[in-house]
This record gives structure tokens, C-alpha cells and sequence, in this order.
């Protein structure tokens, strides 16, 4: 064997002690020099709520039955619902008792929609996020979309406009 020279020795051993130290260094350097944590401030998720109503006037012999529909939809998802019906007897001694809403009374057969009667005015309140609505037939024409919904009363009469709320 060939003996190898004293500056192929010095470079071996130089190298080796090249690599230790990058395989040393980095993890002493995390150690010793930490990354600074940047403190961002807590953004507050600010969420977007939209109002639909809608109204309908319609006119009957003897009474007028006003409906108003508002819906609140929260970052474009429906969130709850108030029906109300109005109705106004005209020229008649007709009681409101004596008259049945059919939408109003199918309505508030379903559970977990709160309803109230006060003399001529009948309100249903619903709540999209206590229940899973669209396993509920007569809920069917309630879109989680406000757009949709919006063509829904179009076609049904209603007269509709939008308000953000926040």
C-alpha cells in the first residue's frame, strides 16, 4: 500500500470537520437564537348578515291577508325566518278567528317552529339551525341561497328587497 501524504490527511479530516458542523450548527443555532413570534392582533371574524323581505297584499270578498316574510341569512346561509300574516277585514262583520291561512296553519305543524297568534296577526318563527330543514317537505321552497330565494317569492307575488345588516 501507498502511504497517503500529510495534505491529503489534513483535507480528509478538515472535511470531516466541515460536515459536523453543519450537521452541529443549525440545531445549536435554533437553540440558541429562537425565531421571534410575531404577536398579530386577534382579528375579529366579522360576518356578513343579510336581510330578505318580502311582502305580499292580497285582496279576498270580504278580508285582505298582507304576508310579510323577513329572512336573515348570515355569510349567505339561511339562518331564521319570520312569517307574518296580517289580516284586515273589509266591509264585513267576518272575525279573523273565522278565517283559515292554509300556509300558516300547515306551517305550524312542524316541529320546531315557534308560532303566535294575537288577534288578527299569526307569526311563525324559524330557526334554520336548530333542525335539519331540508328533511321537511313544507319547508322545501326555502333555499339556503338568497338569490334563489328571492326568485322563489318573485314568482309567488312577492315583492322583495335586500338590507345588510352588517
Amino acid at each position: 500500500m501507498k502511504k497517503e501524504s500529510g495534505a491529503v490527511k489534513i483535507l480528509c479530516y478538515l472535511g470531516i470537520c466541515v460536515l459536523l458542523l453543519f450537521i452541529v450548527l443549525p440545531p445549536l443555532f435554533r437553540v440558541l437564537f429562537p425565531e421571534e413570534e410575531v404577536d398579530t392582533p386577534n382579528e375579529e371574524v366579522v360576518q356578513t348578515i343579510m336581510n330578505l323581505t318580502c311582502t305580499r297584499e292580497e285582496d279576498f270578498v270580504d278580508y285582505r291577508l298582507n304576508t310579510t316574510i323577513s329572512t336573515n341569512y348570515v355569510d349567505n346561509k339561511i339562518s331564521n325566518s319570520t312569517f307574518t300574516y296580517q289580516i284586515e277585514i273589509v266591509n264585513s262583520s267576518l272575525q279573523p278567528e273565522g278565517i283559515l291561512i292554509e300556509e300558516y296553519e300547515d306551517l305550524k305543524r312542524v316541529n320546531n317552529i315557534d308560532y303566535e297568534e294575537n288577534g288578527n296577526i299569526y307569526t311563525l318563527k324559524i330557526d334554520y339551525n336548530s333542525f335539519d330543514y331540508t328533511r321537511e317537505p313544507l319547508l322545501e321552497n326555502h333555499s339556503k341561497v338568497i338569490v334563489d330565494q328571492m326568485v322563489i317569492y318573485s314568482d309567488n307575488d312577492f315583492e322583495c328587497e335586500t338590507t345588510k345588516v352588517q
